[in-house]
C-alpha cells in the first residue's frame, strides 16, 4: 500500500507568460519539443490559466502534456493525487518543478467553455477543478543529480526514461515539503498539502 504510486511528474514547454498566454518566439524556438518547433506553438500553453480563462461547465479546467499522448496506464495511476508538471527554463539552462493539478482526472478531453484562444487550445489530457491548481512562484530545481540528494523520484529512476515518473507518497512528500520551504506563505500550497496527507494516511 505504502508504495503505491500517488504522483507524477510530467513535463510540458517552457512558457515566459507563466502559462497562462502564448509562449514567445523564443520559448518555441528553444523548446526541447520537437512538435513544439515544427508548429511553432505549444498546446500547454494555458495549463495555469486557470484564473484568467473561462472553465467548464463542471467546474473543471482542461490542461496539457505531450507526456500524455500515450496516457498512464490505469492501473499504474488509479491512486494518483497530484500531477507535477517540470519544464526547462532555456534562459537559466535548468529544470524546474513549476506547478501541479492535485486531485486530476486523466483521459483526453475537449474544451467546451467559449474563448478566442479555445479555437487553437481546443483539449487537453487531464482537467481538476481550480482550487486544486497551483503554479509555484518559487519553482524546485530539478535534476538526476539533485534528485540522488533529494529523492524526489523512486529509487533507481532518473528523470522522465519513459515521458514521466509515477511518484510514491514518499517522493509527493519530499517535493510538496519543498515546495512548502520556498514558498513558506502560500496558504492554497498548505492547503492542498494537508488535503493530500488526509487522502493518503
Amino acid at each position: 500500500m505504502e508504495k503505491r504510486n500517488i504522483g507524477i511528474l510530467a513535463s510540458i514547454n517552457w512558457n515566459s507568460k507563466k502559462w497562462a498566454d502564448y509562449a514567445t518566439k523564443k520559448d518555441i524556438d528553444n523548446s526541447k519539443f520537437a512538435y513544439v518547433i515544427e508548429y511553432e506553438r505549444a498546446h500547454e500553453d494555458l495549463n495555469f490559466g486557470h484564473e484568467k480563462f473561462p472553465i467548464e461547465k463542471d467546474g473543471y479546467y482542461i490542461g496539457y502534456t505531450s507526456m500524455f499522448n500515450k496516457l498512464p496506464s490505469v492501473t499504474e495511476s488509479k491512486y494518483v493525487d497530484i500531477i507535477f508538471f517540470k519544464s526547462h527554463n532555456h534562459k537559466t539552462k535548468k529544470n524546474y518543478i513549476v506547478g501541479f493539478y492535485a486531485f486530476p482526472i486523466i483521459g483526453d478531453v475537449l474544451r467546451k467553455a467559449i474563448h478566442d484562444y479555445f479555437d487553437e487550445y481546443n483539449g487537453g489530457n487531464f482537467k481538476s477543478v481550480p482550487e486544486h491548481i497551483l503554479l509555484l512562484k518559487n519553482p524546485i530545481e530539478i535534476s538526476n543529480e539533485i534528485n540522488e540528494k533529494e529523492r524526489y523520484l523512486p529509487s533507481g529512476k532518473l528523470l522522465g526514461q519513459q515521458g514521466f515518473n509515477y511518484l510514491t507518497k514518499e517522493n509527493v512528500f519530499r517535493i510538496l515539503d519543498k515546495a512548502t520551504q520556498l514558498n513558506p506563505e502560500d496558504k492554497k500550497l498548505k492547503s492542498i498539502k494537508f488535503k493530500i496527507l488526509k487522502e493518503n494516511n
